[in-house]
């Protein structure tokens, strides 16, 4: 029975956790960031990972940062041979990476070396990418760089966000990642230097990344609406109110002599926009301090109408 201590917080790890419980790899420790705020009360509410783990009575550590006070000491007292990390939060010092006896596994949803950093997901749909994936590797000190064990593709649907990719991603890292341990424990996988060609990054997006930019194309505006999914969100500004975009449709890429963020008119399949190039459909929306709505809810109770022009800042 190998000793495994498990590193993450959000839903992406959960399959990963799960799948390790009925095998010899059943951790024997999860370690996740502190509870945070969470719903319009900002109750703290523990990491899906801390809930899932203590439901199914694993012990838990909860990790701020590695330079808590015996946090090195703690986790090498409990003699682990793997460390498994993933969508954890935190880059682990050189003290960490050598305390198990048999591999650091990280689980990272991207090909490597495409999109080192902490928007892997986002940033395949941003690029317009057809296909990503998800990559074990040997976690060294500087960020996704390290060896790799295995790769497994994942195709991306033109119509999908980030947060049903992720779901994808997450349950294709689950598999991966058994498979990786189990190769290592039979001596017969070994990691990979990583190519030094296609080499690209993913750094941590902010809620200003979400700003929509009407003079881009209509599909490059739609891969970014839908990677900015569930979070950061993409939004535009309608007579100086915040507004947000949650899904969409390229509807043509014909050159239009129309401002950009021009409200062409609304059908009965969206609320057509001129873009850079092309016109994009707004199919679902959200005005700041309301819910959710398809567009042919949202024309009903919100005065958007054709001939105004969205906005890339308030007024």
């Amino acid at each position: 029975m190998a000793r495994v201590v498990f590193f993450g917080s959000p839903d992406f790890a959960l399959p990963s956790l799960e799948i390790l419980l009925p095998t010899e790899y059943r951790p024997v420790l999860v370690v996740t960031q502190p509870d945070r705020p969470s719903g319009r009360g900002k109750k703290l509410t523990p990491t899906p990972i801390r809930k899932f783990a203590e439901e199914n009575g694993i012990a838990v550590k909860v990790l701020k940062d590695f330079d808590e006070q015996h946090s090195i000491e703690e986790l090498r007292s409990v003699q682990p041979d793997f460390f498994v990390v993933v969508a954890f939060g935190l880059i682990f010092p050189p003290p960490a990476l050598q305390i198990v006896k048999q591999g650091n596994v990280n689980v990272h949803a991207s090909l490597l070396p495409a999109y080192r950093g902490a928007s892997p997901v986002n940033m395949a749909i941003v690029s317009g990418d057809s296909f990503t994936g998800v990559t074990t590797m040997e976690m060294v000190k500087s960020l996704d760089t390290g060896p790799i064990y295995l790769q497994g593709i994942v195709p991306i649907d033109p119509m999908e966000d980030a947060g049903e990719l992720s779901k994808k991603l997450s349950k294709e890292g689950a598999r991966l990642l058994l498979d990786t341990l189990k190769g290592i424990d039979s001596g017969r996988l070994k990691p990979v230097q990583q190519p030094d060609t296609g080499v690209s990054h993913a750094p941590r997006l902010s809620k200003k990344d979400g700003l929509i930019k009407w003079e881009m194309d209509a599909i490059s505006i739609h891969n970014q609406i839908r990677g900015m999914n569930p979070w950061p969100g993409s939004y535009t500004y309608y007579n100086g109110n915040y507004l947000k975009v949650l899904r969409s449709e390229p509807y043509d890429l014909i050159p239009r002599s129309d401002p950009p963020g021009l409200i062409v008119e609304i059908t009965s399949t969206g609320i057509r926009v001129s873009c850079g190039k092309g016109t994009l459909q707004l199919k679902r929306l959200q005005a700041e301090g309301r819910r959710p709505l398809e567009f042919s809810e949202f024309v009903k109770g919100y005065p958007i109408e054709p001939g105004n022009v969205l906005e890339k800042e308030s007024r």
